[in-house]
């Protein structure tokens, strides 16, 4: 008796937690189209409604701190940004937007902790890796940039994107064979990558290779 009684509340809940997620869901879609409308307030709005009908999904704050940090509202997108990450941990987008906006107010140091953020709570995510990469970049650190692209490409091995890049910046630094090698994995992993193929081409031209010459006796 007590099993089948538990058992119709968790069905009554589920129906009601679903008609809420649903109404949330809309909500949150409407949102969207303000925001791509760049309608950014009224798309706050519809942010926030959504989050009062369902807040335990990151989702929603993450897309109003979208909103508030269009508006210039820093310090409400970094909350909303906060939120979003400890509810839902694989909003990678949500690192790297936290890290914008502290960038945005001259804090480099807040930046970068809240991308390495991304690469703790995803750390099979090969994306959360390359921002910290770029981060790097961006400050001509290429020391760092290689040790996080390096980092990408172990971090999720079928990623072509991250042995693209990885291999890309090998290529400017000047280490042709590592660079090859990587190219070469990103191919194997999505073959149609024409942009790829043709820096392979250029590292490492295809066809008959003639022996380098030897004196006469």
């Amino acid at each position: 008796m007590l099993t089948r009684v538990a058992g119709t509340l968790a069905l009554v809940f589920l129906l009601v937690t679903t008609g809420c997620e649903s109404a949330a869901s809309r909500l949150n879609h409407e949102g969207m189209d303000a925001y791509r409308a760049g309608q950014y307030s009224q798309a706050r709005g519809y942010f926030t409604v959504a989050i009062e009908k369902d807040p335990k999904l990151g989702d929603y704050y993450f897309n109003r701190g979208m909103c508030e940090q269009a508006l210039g509202n820093l310090d409400r997108a970094l909350a909303d940004y906060g939120i979003a990450t400890k509810l839902t941990p694989r909003i990678t987008d949500a690192y790297q937007a936290m890290a914008s906006c502290y960038l945005e107010k001259e804090k480099p140091d807040e930046a970068l902790k809240a991308l390495e953020l991304g690469t703790l709570a995803n750390p099979g995510n090969a994306d959360t890796f390359l921002n910290v990469g770029k981060f790097y970049f961006e400050r001509s650190d290429m020391d760092g940039t290689r040790l996080w692209y390096a980092k990408a490409a172990a971090a999720e091995p079928a990623s072509a994107k991250a042995h693209k890049e990885y291999g890309l910046l090998l290529a400017m630094l000047g280490d042709k064979e590592k660079a090859v090698a990587e190219l070469r994995k990103s191919l194997e992993i999505e073959p149609a990558q024409p942009d790829v193929s043709a820096k392979l081409t250029e590292l490492a031209p295809s066809g008959p290779q003639l022996p380098s010459p030897k004196p006469r006796p």
